[in-house]
């Protein structure tokens, strides 16, 4: 068989039937990883007893033979796989049929739709503005928005990590979240500061992990249920950030320059200090070059 059926992402097994018997004659390492089962285990499975569809009357025989159907256009069947942990998975099958010889086989393609299904499950339920697909890497492998005010094409974050996308104050955050749910097998909400294009907002996203059959992680879904353009004329902390950044100034030589605590400082850049104490404001902005009332709007001579 060719060497690209063993080296391609997709779960893939071949099978053949002889004398009304179905067997699996080889598999590739991603359906390995994706089934949970070893490969000298597959070999002696029919495949009918972890493949089947929600048509209990379609039996695995009609399967193969409608996927292979060459007069159709690209069939493609939802189907169940059947994993070691006995969790069945949502998967959309294709078919190839190839002739070795005087031997008939068929290669079959899954594709996973878990992370598919469970988006279009909680979509039904409740509005969200933005799904993506993060990898155990933390990067973005698909992104797709709804309702989102968001400019850019969803293709132009594909390959990013996730982290280039948050505020870095709460970079941090969002990854203890991603751990905790990937640890603990388990959904996780978190909010955070986001940024899109040239525009920042407040968002608020569900983590949703899932692992193979194996039980190793596969990835992460993440979907954001709210997302609101921050009025940049009332966050004072993202004008601050901006207003060091532009200046090349640290937390670290402001607080030495002014002498306000780090910690402080932290804290209002971070917006968990909303309104400081004139002094502390004056300071900060006299540092920067400006006045207190640039930076907070509150602050009226």
């Amino acid at each position: 068989m060719n060497h690209l059926f063993y080296l391609l992402s997709d779960p893939m097994l071949i099978v053949e039937c002889d004398e009304s018997r179905w067997s699996i004659s080889d598999v590739n390492q991603a359906f390995v990883v994706f089934s949970g089962f070893k490969k000298s285990d597959l070999m002696l499975l029919d495949p009918s007893l972890i493949i089947s569809t929600d048509e209990h009357t379609l039996s695995f025989d009609r399967v193969i033979h409608l996927l292979s159907d060459e007069s159709a256009c690209s069939p493609t069947l939802e189907c169940k796989l059947i994993t070691k942990a006995s969790v069945p998975a949502d998967i959309r099958m294709t078919c190839r049929k190839l002739q070795i010889g005087e031997r008939t086989v068929y290669v079959l393609i899954c594709k996973d739709m878990r992370e598919a299904k469970w988006v279009d499950e909680y979509i039904t339920h409740k509005k969200i503005m933005v799904s993506s697909i993060i990898n155990e890497r933390y990067s973005i492998m698909s992104l797709k928005h709804y309702y989102a005010p968001v400019q850019q094409p969803s293709s132009s974050y594909v390959n990013k990590s996730i982290f280039e996308l948050v505020a870095d104050h709460d970079q941090s955050k969002l990854k203890r979240a991603l751990e905790y749910a990937k640890n603990n097998r388990t959904e996780e909400a978190v909010d955070f500061q986001l940024q899109l294009g040239d525009r920042h907002y407040s968002s608020e996203a569900v983590i949703q992990p899932f692992y193979n059959g194996n039980r190793s992680f596969k990835n992460f879904v993440v979907i954001l249920t709210s997302l609101h353009v921050n009025n940049q004329d009332e966050d004072p902390s993202y004008k601050l950030r901006m207003l060091m950044l532009s200046k090349n100034i640290s937390v670290t030589s402001l607080a030495q320059s002014t002498l306000i605590s780090l910690t402080t400082i932290s804290k209002i850049r971070n917006g968990k200090i909303k309104k400081p104490q004139r002094l502390t404001a004056e300071l900060i902005a006299g540092e920067l070059g400006v006045r207190p009332e640039t930076i907070w709007s509150s602050f009226k001579r």
